[in-house]
């Protein structure tokens, strides 16, 4: 069992390995073309943020279908869970979704699909994360339509995607790459209840998935007055906890953060525990986070509790399209 855990944790989390002399072999992109069936939002629930703007999060089940063997969806069930934005008349006006694609070999690859202007427009995919032999990949793709129409509530839309294998696209770095790039920055106090698990799945080689939400409250620790958009907010988190043989090893996260005028911010979240701090990346926001785009690690813990909670301390840095 040792042995077996090992491995596969050194699939799950690549790391860059080099030998004096050697050239890093620079990693090559690859492409794939299909389309994915799924069927109808499983709302988990839907508040109000605004008089006339609401958000549901959500969940979907569905399955990939591509002719490319060679793709991390080949053969592919998913499994997405995301939040999407509406008005008061049902108009959708944005849609953040993360993507979690299982093969047939139990290998995981995760990706976020945003819809920044709801069904206005196209949707774009990041490929960010994988287990197994889809261990650092990365990538791009986008939705290009719909293969067909359909009576029952389920949705196939046809995508493309581009990807590449590399093992330097490791996560928990305790540094914030191009930090001085960005203007704004903030160091976040996040106080979270325990984790609420929803569904949970056994994999055959030894991986289970817990998909769960989490709520807590977010505060500045620059003082009560920054401008940021972790202050004086509350956070709705929800993604799935991966472990091995009942061994935690991280989370992927959906982190949806909601300041004090209503304006939202969405964060993805990974963090493979024992491996370095977590980190974060800005997706999209709403009214004066619209278009932010930014980065941050996790800074410990605040304060260790004996109860099931948790108080975090991170760091984060962010541009704002205004400052263009």
């Amino acid at each position: 069992m040792h042995n077996r855990t090992t491995a596969i944790i050194l699939c799950v989390i690549t790391s860059v390995i080099c030998s004096t002399g050697d050239a890093v072999a620079q990693p090559k992109q690859k492409s794939d073309s299909g389309y994915y069936i799924s069927g109808p939002r499983k709302v988990i629930k839907t508040k109000r943020i605004k008089p006339d703007v609401f958000i549901t999060a959500f969940t979907q089940d569905g399955v990939i279908i591509t002719d490319n063997t060679g793709s991390p969806w080949f053969n592919a069930t998913l499994f997405a869970h995301g939040s999407i934005l509406t008005d008061s008349t049902g108009k959708e006006l944005k849609e953040v979704v993360i993507f979690e694609a299982c093969d047939k070999d139990g290998d995981l690859n995760w990706s976020v699909l945003h819809y920044p202007d709801g069904n206005r427009g196209p949707g774009t995919f990041e490929l960010v994360q994988g287990t197994g032999k889809w261990a650092g990949i990365k990538g791009t793709g986008r939705i290009i339509g719909r293969h067909a129409e359909r009576a029952d509530g389920f949705i196939m839309p046809d995508y493309n995607i581009q990807w590449e294998i590399d093992p330097v696209n490791a996560p928990n770095s305790d540094q914030i790459p191009g930090k001085e790039n960005y203007k704004y920055s903030d160091q976040c106090l996040s106080f979270h209840g325990p984790h609420v698990f929803l569904l949970s799945k056994e994999l055959s080689n030894g991986i289970s998935l817990e998909f769960s939400t989490q709520s807590g409250v977010l505060m500045s620790m620059l003082g009560p007055d920054t401008r940021s958009p972790r202050n004086n907010a509350t956070c709705f988190d929800r993604g799935n906890t991966v472990k091995l043989d009942g061994k935690t090893l991280g989370d992927i996260m959906l982190l949806e953060d909601t300041d004090h005028d209503g304006d939202v911010v969405w964060l993805l979240h990974i963090w493979w525990y024992n491996k370095g701090p977590g980190s974060y990346k800005f997706i999209d926001g709403i009214g004066k986070w619209e278009g932010i785009n930014g980065l941050g690690v996790t800074r410990g813990m605040y304060k260790n509790r004996t109860d099931d909670h948790f108080m975090l301390k991170s760091e984060l840095v962010w541009n704002l399209p205004a400052d263009k």
